[in-house]
């Protein structure tokens, strides 16, 4: 359904975040005539737009059956109230696609259970890199290339610049693709494992979600995935699109040339080459995209050497896998790990039995999870010291107190303390951001 579709139509934005609010913004831009009404558990939810009705409270899913187009925002789970009205429900994601297609632009759409928003930056850097190329001399007040999605701005606000010149790399997380029944034209799977099981309520509700991304494809489309993930290689083959493998072998560069940290990152490297490739870009373009990239935010992001530690910030790792793959990715030197947060059900039992095996002689473990991921590591009777941590500041206390003093040689060889909770960060924190952003202020603050 595209946004013009919605004219004559009453529609209801369930849920006013950040992704409603941008749907109702986008209705009010491109001048759809439409009745909307906002329906949102927050009684305190308000809007400035004259003509919207609010919906909100106790309430806020009573008769829904009265309106024509019901657009669900990503964050709100499946439940029965909506079951009903299954006919009824899209998502501005959906929305977004179906508009910008239809206006001609580009979209590669990038998925993942780990390695999504990596791929997706550099993807976008590889692109504004050609972009920069094509034009030296010419200043671009209006980019023709956009990063968009689960990693930044929602994608629905920005299809006003949809033309057959615009590329749009789209991060799309499980929650956004669930409803779909459309997918992007080139699309991009990183990996697969389990993850949001408690939104899902299971497996193979998530895997349904993820396989949207390759499902609607035709002949004339493409997906890249990842031959390493039997789960990317699978949801790969829902649709018709072509099937093109990626491997760390297809990055054209060594990852000691880069600013990553890893050997996991030459996959996603991988990735953004071969997409990067297929669009016609040349090499020599590519390669120094790779070389000039910085990792993201919050992912084995290098704090620095203080107090003869060094520090590292992988607040993003919220999954025991994401956490096993940090670890491999800074080999021997991690003496301390902070672990732990919502408790979402997940088996810690391979984590344990990596930190079983590794450098780690102190965990610290948050409130949620903790209890479990405690246990776990007691099972495999590793000789790991367990403190726990009601608070940011009181696991930076412990974790500067605790690190090994004799491996404090150099700052080369550093012993690390790692931030890496393998579970989400809701209830302590308000995302992975936050919770990132605590660690730095703490350990700045207690090491000083």
């Amino acid at each position: 359904m595209s946004i013009e579709e919605l004219n004559g139509k009453t529609v209801c934005i369930l849920g006013f975040g950040r992704e409603g609010r941008a749907m109702l913004d986008a209705i009010e831009r491109e001048r759809i005539d439409c009745r909307v009404t906002v329906a949102d558990q927050n009684e305190e939810c308000k809007t400035q737009h004259a003509t919207c009705n609010m919906q909100v409270g106790k309430e806020w899913l009573d008769d829904l059956d009265r309106f024509d187009v019901i657009i669900k925002s990503p964050g709100i789970p499946p439940n029965t109230a909506l079951t009903t009205h299954h006919s009824k429900l899209t998502n501005s994601t959906q929305i977004f696609l179906d508009t910008i297609l239809a206006r001609g632009a580009l979209v590669i759409g990038v998925t993942g259970s780990k390695g999504k928003s990596t791929t997706s930056s550099l993807i976008h850097a590889i692109l504004q890199a050609h972009e920069r190329e094509q034009h030296p001399t010419t200043h671009h007040l209006q980019p023709t290339t956009f990063l968009v999605g689960n990693i930044g701005e929602p994608s629905i606000a920005h299809i006003d610049e949809a033309n057959p010149h615009t590329i749009f790399v789209l991060e799309m997380s499980s929650y956004q693709l669930m409803d779909l029944t459309t997918s992007p034209p080139i699309a991009v799977i990183t990996s697969f494992f389990p993850e949001h099981l408690d939104y899902h309520g299971g497996l193979e509700a998530y895997r349904d979600a993820k396989e949207h991304i390759s499902r609607f494809q035709d002949d004339e489309d493409m997906v890249f995935f990842c031959a390493d993930s039997p789960g990317a290689v699978a949801i790969a083959q829902e649709g018709d699109g072509r099937k093109i493998p990626f491997s760390g072998t297809d990055a054209p560069v060594p990852i000691e040339q880069t600013h990553l940290i890893g050997a996991h990152n030459l996959r996603n490297i991988g990735a953004a080459t071969l997409v990067a490739r297929e669009l016609g870009i040349p090499d020599s373009t590519i390669v120094t995209a790779i070389k000039e990239f910085h990792g993201l935010p919050h992912r084995l992001q290098r704090i620095g050497v203080i107090g003869g530690i060094e520090w590292i910030d992988d607040a993003i790792s919220t999954t025991p896998e994401s956490t096993i793959a940090g670890l491999d990715a800074l080999d021997d030197r991690v003496t301390t790990i902070i672990l732990g947060g919502q408790d979402r059900g997940y088996d810690f039992t391979a984590l344990a039995k990596r930190l079983a095996t590794s450098s780690v002689r102190t965990a610290i473990l948050f409130p949620g999870s903790g209890p479990r991921i405690r246990a776990a590591i007691e099972q495999q009777k590793a000789e790991i010291r367990l403190f726990d941590a009601p608070s940011m500041e009181e696991a930076v206390f412990i974790a500067k107190r605790e690190t090994n003093n004799e491996q404090r040689r150099t700052h080369a060889r550093a012993p690390i303390v790692l931030l890496s909770t393998a579970s989400p960060s809701y209830g302590m924190f308000k995302n992975f951001e936050e919770k990132g952003d605590a660690f730095q202020k703490c350990v700045r603050g207690v090491t000083e």
